[in-house]
């Protein structure tokens, strides 16, 4: 079966939104596809192997707890694929609001977990069918870093002296009277 690619993912997440009670979302077959519980598992750490070598990704699990992610990444598979796991961690929006993750980096996301799929050996159909329905997450991931916020205009004080422009710092802006005579 021919590889998907993330605009056709994208597309496909929302049209098979309605569809998510039929037989092309999670089943104990999709979930041995991947190799049950230790077939996940592996997934999940060529998954983050990856992610630490793309420059793209790297910044976002340098210091953070990789094990703790790793687990809840497994158990979110094992979950959404159909095997007997349960996922207790936060929900996608609150674990990922606060990292301002955009399109290019959710696009890399996608890119190493199917070259992850790949190295595990998971057919394309297989592989197609769990992207298809990790891609309504994205909505869930995606939350460009907002704006910096504008700084408040200066305010000059009172009793402030303006200099000229051109005036060299240091030089006096004052006219200076002759003495009296």
């Amino acid at each position: 079966m021919a590889r998907l690619t993330i605009p056709t993912l994208l597309l496909a997440a929302i049209l098979a939104g309605p569809l998510a009670g039929c037989a092309a979302g999670p089943s104990p077959d999709l979930y041995q596809t991947f190799g049950g519980q230790p077939g996940v598992v592996a997934l999940v750490d060529d998954l983050m192997d990856g992610m630490m070598r793309n420059p793209d990704l790297h910044p976002y699990f340098v210091n953070a707890n990789r094990r703790h992610i790793k687990a809840e990444l497994a158990a979110q598979f094992c979950v959404t694929l159909g095997g007997p796991c349960v996922y207790k961690g936060m929900d996608m929006k609150m674990a990922h609001a606060r990292y301002g993750i955009g399109d290019h980096e959710f696009n890399a996301l996608v890119e190493e977990l199917q070259e992850a799929m790949d190295r595990r050996g998971i057919p394309y159909a297989a592989q197609n069918r769990l992207l298809a329905m990790l891609a309504p997450y994205r909505n869930d991931m995606v939350h460009p870093a907002p704006p910096p916020r504008a700084r408040p205009p200066l305010t000059i004080a009172p009793n402030a002296v303006r200099v000229p422009e051109g005036v060299p710092e240091g030089a006096s802006t004052t006219k200076e009277t002759p003495p009296a005579p």
